[in-house]
């Protein structure tokens, strides 16, 4: 069935899909008249929608000025990953003692679709394939609180990768190998390695990267085979 959006939610998946693709880059001036012009909607329709950005971390909205295009904070960023990483892993590690059917297929299947919108260059559709590969390790763990928790963090996701790329030069094929050693640190079923791959995952985000990576990678891709 087809999603019906209202006229807020429509112009704020507009400028978020510019935003996270760098159409629209950090610092550029976010004009209520402009955006209202090109949409052609009203001044409080686009309102709304910047605001549900700024609720996002894509955009910074100070009332006496303007609103612009902004970035997450190192400082938020790590707020951020730690708190999934710790989420994650407790998650990860109860999922591994009983395993639903077909998980690793489905996180490999997923891994695959975000390579494809690397290529594609399409930053929003990678974040929401980011988010459903982490979904269900957290849902694999059966504990409904803990997914609630993990869920009420998820808003704030597209502006994390946005900025996450750009501070540490990562591209987004890049972003989404990373995913193949979490997927390999969960099929070893070691809890040691399985909090060391997701920490490494979340609050490493130098390690695996570059050249080392294609080593890891490698690995993984060989400890799946075995």
């Amino acid at each position: 069935m087809l999603e019906h959006l209202s006229l807020p939610d429509t112009v704020r998946l507009a400028l978020r899909r510019k935003i996270l693709n760098d159409e629209l880059p950090a610092g550029t001036r976010l004009v209520e008249a402009g955006i209202a012009e090109e949409y052609g909607v009203s001044r409080a329709t686009v309102r709304q929608a910047l605001r549900d950005l700024s609720n996002e971390g894509l955009v910074d909205i100070n009332p006496r000025r303007y609103s612009m295009v902004t970035r997450m904070s190192t400082e938020n960023i790590q707020d951020i990953c730690y708190a999934r990483c710790v989420l994650e892993t407790a998650a990860a590690r109860d999922a591994v003692t009983n395993l639903p059917p077909g998980l690793f297929d489905r996180l490999e299947l997923l891994v695959q679709e975000m390579a494809g919108a690397a290529e594609a260059g399409d930053m929003q559709e990678l974040v929401d394939i980011d988010t459903r590969f982490h979904r269900e390790i957290v849902l694999a763990s059966g504990r409904r609180r803990l997914a609630e928790l993990w869920e009420t963090m998820n808003g704030h996701m597209y502006a994390l990768m946005r900025s996450s790329l750009d501070r540490q030069q990562l591209t987004m094929s890049e972003a989404a190998d990373r995913h193949r050693l979490v997927i390999t640190g969960l099929a070893s079923g070691d809890a040691e390695r399985i909090e060391s791959v997701i920490h490494a995952h979340y609050l490493e985000p130098t390690l695996p990267v570059g050249a080392e990576p294609r080593e890891a990678l490698e690995r993984a891709d060989g400890d799946l085979r075995r």
